[in-house]
């Protein structure tokens, strides 16, 4: 992953700006409800100015981001090479020739599934600007000074949130709005027996500082139990099958992540020790082959996070951290395969305090 330029966003009638007061809230909130968002060529980031960071830590949290982004890069690498696909259909083409005898119908034929193909393909983008602009009048703005029944706030002894790493798939965007993280667009194979593996999604950190630990019961067990909410909608779209292309497949599941860590110092700087960790695939999911129609799911409001427990005696008087990751990841195969947000997908995340087991 190469090294980008941040840029820092100017305050917009959208976005929540950055505040010169910066002083820190009690419960770790930003102050005055604003917070600051900058971006580079790898996504959107939104950091809290009431936590106030070290230049060290500050340096380790966008380490932390590189290593993430570095693996998913990894993650979401083709397994074929960009040439196996058209060798594979070079070679089906071959054997229907050698069947039947004829080589002009089959052109013909190949001709117009592609043209087919990418008419498919311009509708689909044709939709993706349609529903954006649809996108104001779908969802009503929450605000959250807004009075919520039963959303308790957050004690003294709560993880505070810092920052927050946003990245988009092709075609998305990723805006900090005063109702949470809004994502829209979608990831579309444009391309001729074309496929693709991509993902959106955030990465929430939060930081629980030792003089805020709660009190550990005897075995010095707790457990981090927090949750997310996912508003909005997926909608996938899967062509049919294709004599070309094979298989039309659109497919979307949702991945959950929760970890507990701490930093600790090494040659080259502080580095993140890990203390608990758990994961959930799919725990939203949607799969489409060879349908030649969309399919909408919606999103499920709460959504919890896999709980972790660890041992507040054994992580000595170090600042823990904590790191929630939500991210979407897309397979699609076919032109004109799709996956997008109808109209978005809205993600906010809450702070919470660790329970004693």
């Amino acid at each position: 992953m190469s090294t980008s330029t941040r840029i820092k966003h100017e305050p917009s009638p959208y976005a929540l700006s950055y505040s010169p007061d910066t002083s820190p809230a009690c419960n770790g909130e930003p102050a005055n409800g604003h917070v600051k968002t900058s971006s580079d060529s790898n996504g959107l980031i939104i950091e809290n100015p009431a936590h106030t960071l070290t230049d060290e830590v500050a340096d380790a949290l966008d380490a932390l981001r590189t290593s993430h982004l570095k693996a998913l890069a990894v993650a979401q690498q083709p397994i074929v090479t960009s040439d196996m696909p058209r060798e594979a259909s070079d070679l089906r083409m071959r054997t229907l020739r050698t069947l039947s005898g004829s080589n002009g119908d089959l052109e013909i034929l190949k001709n117009e599934l592609r043209e087919g193909a990418l008419k498919l393909s311009d509708q689909i983008s044709t939709v993706y600007r349609d529903r954006a602009r649809l996108d104001a009048l779908s969802l009503p703005i929450f605000r959250y000074d807004d009075p919520v029944i039963g959303l308790p706030k957050p004690i003294d002894h709560s993880f505070w949130w810092a920052r927050t790493d946003a990245t988009v798939a092709p075609n998305m965007r990723a805006v900090f709005q005063s109702d949470g993280l809004n994502f829209t667009g979608g990831a579309l194979v444009r391309d001729y027996d074309g496929n693709m593996d991509t993902s959106f999604g955030a990465i929430a950190k939060f930081a629980l500082q030792p003089d805020r630990f709660p009190d550990p019961p005897a075995s010095g067990v707790l457990r981090s139990s927090p949750h997310v909410e996912l508003f909005g909608g997926i909608d996938a779209y899967a062509p049919n099958w294709d004599l070309i292309q094979g298989n039309g497949i659109a497919e979307c599941g949702v991945f959950l992540r929760q970890t507990i860590f701490r930093f600790g110092i090494s040659e080259h700087g502080p580095v993140a020790i890990v203390v608990a960790e758990a994961t959930a695939n799919d725990v939203i999911h949607i799969r489409l082959m060879n349908t030649g129609s969309n399919r909408r799911i919606a999103m499920p409001g709460f959504l919890a996070l896999p709980p972790v427990t660890y041992n507040q005696k054994q992580i000595g008087p170090n600042e823990l951290w904590a790191e929630l990751e939500v991210r979407f990841n897309i397979h699609l195969n076919c032109t004109g395969a799709s996956v997008l947000c109808d109209p978005r997908v809205l993600l906010r995340t809450f702070q919470w305090s660790p329970e004693p087991v």
